[in-house]
């Protein structure tokens, strides 16, 4: 099976050139992190700086396959700040790290969310999952289990959030899966959130690797 960071190829042929992907697992040594960078980040544990170093290196090299020369890359409420022209995200499971990167001219939100295999817990289900998910099971044509609505709507509010200003709860959004291809719609239902970019409708595609999986959602300018 495939390692996180091979997946490049597939998410190009799903969604486009336009995006650009970088990912690998999380190790030592360490990453250095740009001086202003490091002064945000401050005395932190070590796992922390693990996560924020390799986080950081893979959107350097997402953005240096789009054309950009290294940058730090700040953030605002854990947010990354992109360079102007272009959109992004970051994630990371416990053992894996990746970035994805786009031209804002072409991409307007891009989220990304990696995790491990670990199932998750029953208890947690009617919280994750909206009562029209857990009655139709969304998830049961994946191999992935009932995990795989919690990774896509980590994926849909990172890049819903940083456009709104507004954070999605798990009960205000909805999503149908196609497994046949890897590729979600979410809808988000409630009301009192704005859409996104003139839509309430958030696309993007799910992928399976070798320690874990992730869901990638994205909106393009011509949608």
């Amino acid at each position: 099976m495939k390692t996180v960071a091979t997946l490049g190829g597939a998410i190009g042929a799903a969604l486009g050139n336009d995006i650009s992907f970088s990912a690998g697992c999380i190790r030592d040594p360490v990453p250095l992190p740009f001086p202003d960078e490091a002064e945000m980040l401050g005395n932190v544990s070590l796992r922390r700086r693990r996560e924020f170093g390799w986080g950081r290196h893979h959107a350097r090299e997402a953005l240096r396959r789009l054309g950009f020369a290294p940058v730090a890359i700040l953030s605002r409420d854990r947010a990354p700040l992109w360079p102007s022209g272009v959109v992004g995200s970051i994630s990371h499971s416990s053992s894996d790290c990746g970035a994805v990167a786009g031209l804002s001219s072409n991409v307007l939100a891009l989220g990304l969310d990696i995790e491990d295999h670990e199932p998750l817990e029953s208890e947690l289900l009617p919280i994750i999952c909206t009562p029209l998910e857990m009655e139709r099971k969304e998830w049961s044509r994946s191999c992935v289990g009932p995990k795989l609505i919690f990774v896509i709507k980590e994926a849909v509010y990172k890049s819903y959030a940083p456009h709104t200003g507004e954070f999605l709860d798990f009960q205000d959004v909805i999503v149908r899966t196609d497994d046949t291809i890897g590729s979600f719609e979410a809808n988000v239902i409630n009301h009192d959130k704005p859409a996104l970019f003139g839509s309430r409708i958030i696309r993007g595609i799910y992928l399976q690797f070798e320690d874990g999986f992730l869901a990638l959602s994205a909106r393009f300018s011509d949608a």
